[in-house]
């Protein structure tokens, strides 16, 4: 399946009283995956959103979902917009399937295949006849998604889902998401303050920070820590400091660590500079034992070190 985009954002302003909220946000997101909306808390994310499903009005920019600008085709686009802003409200005295068929005849939906459908998609088969006080937190919340999905919207928003969820129920949302991106087609947004929790689930990033966009990436580019344009390689050799007088290539710096090198090189052309450094270590009568690129740093680290310069202050989500 061609992935395309679902929603695309572009040149998002937002002030609330007289704080500039967000700042000229450009943001695509793709049918097929799962993408992650991070930054601080107080960087802008639920302001984002909440325009994006209609709950705030924008100042200037464009959005558009499925090709459906949101101002000016407001009920096209919208009918695409499945989400969660804040936590799902259900009836608790009802089952859930109760509360989806509720729901379902408040969007004129009569089909009840569609109810089986999304109650398989969120894993809640074997428990969806149970009143809903006996669901738990993580229950809820794939009830929630089962709810977003009934109406089979192209864009499903979810703001902070994981808060407060147990180790296995962010892993059972994390499933469900993945799934319903990957094999639904449908463009899933979450957005999340903890690095930690996306990277098992997305396959696409944008960060913001103090209410502009940081920059968005690929999971591969932000394991690698490609973004600062430097990979770290740890070479073993019988003899570190000699090796390191071998070793005058530009762009590239080396330490000793552990007895180890640790050669910093240029990320676009790694593979051939740790070559040559290899080469010249050879040349020089250095015994090499072992080549291997470091350890990648957490995604938290990163996450840190690419909003450190502009966190929000926790005025606005």
């Amino acid at each position: 399946m061609d992935k395309e985009a679902v929603l695309s954002i572009k040149g998002l302003n937002k002030t609330l009283g007289k704080k500039h909220i967000l700042h000229d946000i450009d943001m695509q997101c793709l049918g097929g995956e799962v993408f992650g909306f991070l930054g601080p808390n107080g960087a802008g994310k639920t302001t984002t959103i909440k325009i994006v499903v209609g709950l705030l009005s924008l100042d200037s920019g464009e959005i558009s979902v499925c090709g459906h600008d949101i101002i000016k085709e407001f009920e096209p686009a919208m009918a695409n917009v499945g989400g969660i802003v804040e936590n799902p409200e259900m009836y608790k005295y009802l089952t859930g399937r109760e509360n989806l068929m509720q729901y379902a005849r408040m969007r004129g939906i009569t089909d009840e295949k569609r109810i089986a459908e999304v109650v398989g998609m969120v894993r809640l088969s074997n428990r969806i006849n149970e009143k809903v006080s006996k669901y738990s937190l993580g229950m809820r919340q794939r009830l929630g998604v089962a709810q977003a999905l009934i109406h089979r919207p192209r864009l499903l928003i979810l703001d902070e889902p994981t808060n407060g969820l147990d180790p296995q129920g962010i892993k059972e949302l994390r499933d469900v998401l993945k799934h319903i991106a990957h094999e639904e087609g449908v463009c899933v947004v979450v957005s999340s303050h903890l690095m930690s929790e996306m990277e098992l689930m997305c396959d696409r990033v944008g960060i913001i920070s103090g209410g502009k966009m940081i920059g968005t990436y690929s999971m591969e580019q932000l394991i690698n820590q490609n973004i600062g344009g430097m990979a770290e390689y740890v070479i073993e050799t019988d003899n570190a400091e000699k090796a390191v007088s071998l070793i005058d290539l530009p762009d590239t710096t080396v330490k000793q660590e552990d007895g180890n090198l640790i050669v910093r090189v240029p990320a676009d052309a790694e593979r051939e500079i740790i070559a040559a450094v290899n080469a010249k270590l050879v040349r020089g009568g250095a015994s090499l034992y072992t080549v291997h690129r470091k350890d990648n740093k957490k995604l938290e680290d990163v996450f840190i070190t690419l909003t450190e310069n502009g966190e929000g202050d926790g005025q606005i989500g």
